[in-house]
């Protein structure tokens, strides 16, 4: 049967007894894929090590490519500056910009100083990160127009605080999502308010939608990078997105993705705290067991509710556990990179992390009955608040 190999191996002891299977399979496999390989054009050109090398070239290139794009923006904007000297007049934009700079107090307004000198404004910044309000409160209605302005994030943006950034360009660029959440006056409200999850406020007109609806010419990116299990974004690609999405199947992370914890006994006291005790504690029980173990601390962790009541009773436990344990602190601090969040379905948007843990909160109540309100998710624009709470993770979900 052409095993006379590996029966030889196993009389030298070159292998065990308890390993003769994995090592013939191993062996089987091996000789199959050459078999079909052999049989391909394209396959039997190629290379592992050659294809793996090209793309460790690649990305060093693309790496150095960045930098140096970097340094020659730096370089331009700096050659654009005008060079300062003692013999600058006073009136001038160059002038009136030195002399607010040694001042040690009483600086002119911000509005007041760009209105002054709106020549060298550009030479020197000649980009300008900023919010629309920023833009009404900083610049003059009649400074000069800026060659483009770009809106990143416009799912977020009211058409009214849009339209005069939009009038101050000559070109514009809109960037958003429309599955993701409009703004809405949740936004607007106190810490001191009362938010009911059985009122939800309407959401605001966005300038992403006027957009679209107007006919402007539209380019979707069509390349998901953040989930690194396909999935984490496969609901969404296949509810949402038509499938348009480029996904990509990953062997490194085979056992991490979308996994459901029932939890049996868990009630929903529905009509007092509207919260969900036992999957608070279940939840808080996780967080501590990641951070707790050393190569499971490394994945960053954000905490998705579907409600404000239960986002209230999540973070006093977890501020309750803090105190018992005060060697992970560093993880809630400025101190790691992405510190753990526990947010609500209404202003978790934007935010990413590698584990998300859902709290469902919803579910049976005392007497065993499972009501169909599920807050948020049950209005209007409700499918926007799913899609934007799963597709926040980029390694794993826990529901």
């Amino acid at each position: 049967m052409g095993l006379t190999e590996l029966i030889s191996d196993l009389r030298a002891g070159k292998i065990d007894f308890k390993d003769l299977w994995s090592a013939f399979r191993k062996a089987y496999l091996a000789r199959w894929v050459e078999e079909q390989a052999s049989l391909n054009n394209t396959l039997r050109s190629f290379s592992g090590i050659l294809h793996n090398d090209k793309i460790a070239r690649f990305r060093k290139l693309d790496e150095d490519f960045l930098k140096m794009s970097a340094n020659a923006v730096v370089a331009r904007v700096a050659e654009r500056a005008p060079a300062v000297s003692a013999k600058v007049a006073g009136t001038s934009e160059l002038g009136i910009l030195s002399r607010e700079i040694q001042k040690k107090s009483r600086h002119k307004p911000l509005r007041v100083l760009f209105s002054e000198i709106p020549k060298l404004l550009p030479r020197i910044k000649p980009c300008f990160l900023t919010s629309p309000i920023s833009v009404a409160q900083y610049l003059a209605p009649d400074h000069p127009p800026f060659d483009l302005v770009i809106f990143d994030e416009a799912s977020q943006v009211p058409v009214w605080d849009a339209i005069g950034a939009i009038a101050r360009g000559k070109d514009l660029i809109v960037v958003g999502d429309p599955k993701q959440l409009p703004p809405t006056s949740f936004f607007g409200r106190s810490e001191s308010q009362e938010w009911e999850e059985s009122e939800l406020t309407e959401d605001m007109e966005r300038i992403l939608d006027d957009c679209l609806v107007s006919g402007i010419p539209s380019l979707y990116l069509k390349w998901h990078y953040r989930s690194l299990h396909e999935s984490l974004i496969a609901f969404s690609n296949a509810n949402y997105y038509e499938n348009g999405l480029y996904t990509f199947p990953t062997a490194r992370f085979a056992r991490l993705g979308v996994k459901f914890h029932h939890l049996k006994n868990a009630i929903y006291d529905k009509g007092r705290s509207r919260t969900n005790l036992l999957e608070a504690n279940a939840v808080i029980a996780e967080i501590l067991r990641r951070l707790e173990t050393p190569e499971l601390s490394k994945f960053s962790i954000g905490v998705v509710t579907f409600s404000v009541a239960q986002q209230t009773l999540i973070e006093d436990l977890l501020d309750e556990a803090r105190r018992q344990k005060p060697e992970l602190e560093d993880f809630f601090s400025d101190k790691c990179r992405e510190p753990v969040f526990i947010k609500n379905l209404e202003s978790v948007q934007g935010d990413e992390r590698d584990v998300i843990i859902f709290s469902i909160c919803y579910g049976p109540d005392s007497e065993g009955r499972v009501s169909m309100n599920f807050g948020p998710l049950n209005k209007t624009g409700g499918e926007r608040r799913l899609n934007v709470a799963i597709t926040r993770g980029g390694v794993n979900l826990s529901s």
